[in-house]
């Protein structure tokens, strides 16, 4: 069984915030250039996404970690040179990582009023919606894989290709469905809102 922390913030206006700036500068120079071609929106959250992780892998190991230490590599998900895994989600108000030292995770956050065409038809619930995109996280799939994915009508277990995964709902706060992933079954999970994730 494992322990899974989950750190969790809400999105300001988009815009160079001293500490996602400072972050960006300090990122591997590929990761920059891709972040600094994005809309602003969507690179502040992705640099929140980035702080969370190293704000979250720094409680797990016990000392701090760089963002040097941060791997992006071209098809893979990004990942922590030493662990642990990781998986960043957000919406356009709130942003979440999910870290375990102990095995894949995979975190999925929705917020009701911002439901997509695709939760609604293809899923059936926003919860279904959720717990089908973390699987995917957990495993390493794209949403190309989501018919792949076989969510159990509980939404407490769901399986891919015959691999199972553990499901558990996560509350990230009022009109925010979150799913947390796991191909073992956990034994906690921490949940903490920073004020601000930088």
């Amino acid at each position: 069984m494992d322990e899974v922390l989950v750190l969790h913030s809400t999105l300001g206006e988009p815009g160079d915030l001293p500490g996602a700036a400072a972050l960006l500068a300090r990122l591997p120079y590929a990761r920059r250039l891709e972040l600094e071609r994005r809309d602003p929106a969507a690179r502040t959250a992705s640099l929140a996404g980035t702080a969370l992780v190293l704000a979250g892998a720094a409680r797990l190991r016990g000392v701090p970690v760089t963002a040097a230490e941060l791997r992006f590599e071209p098809g893979s998900a990004p990942g922590l040179a030493g662990g642990p895994w990781f998986s960043v989600t957000h919406s356009p108000a709130r942003v979440a990582v999910a870290l375990s030292a102990r095995a894949p995770v995979g975190l999925d956050l929705e917020e009701a009023a911002a439901a997509t065409v695709a939760a609604d038809t293809f899923a059936g619930s926003l919860e279904r919606w959720t717990a089908i995109e973390a699987t995917l996280k957990a495993c390493g799939l794209d949403l190309r894989a989501a018919r792949r994915v076989r969510v159990a009508d509980d939404l407490s277990r769901a399986e891919v290709d015959g691999l199972p995964f553990w499901l558990r709902r996560v509350d990230l706060g009022a009109g925010c469905s979150a799913c947390l992933a796991t191909p073992t079954e956990l034994a906690s999970v921490v949940v903490e809102q920073l004020a601000d994730p930088w």
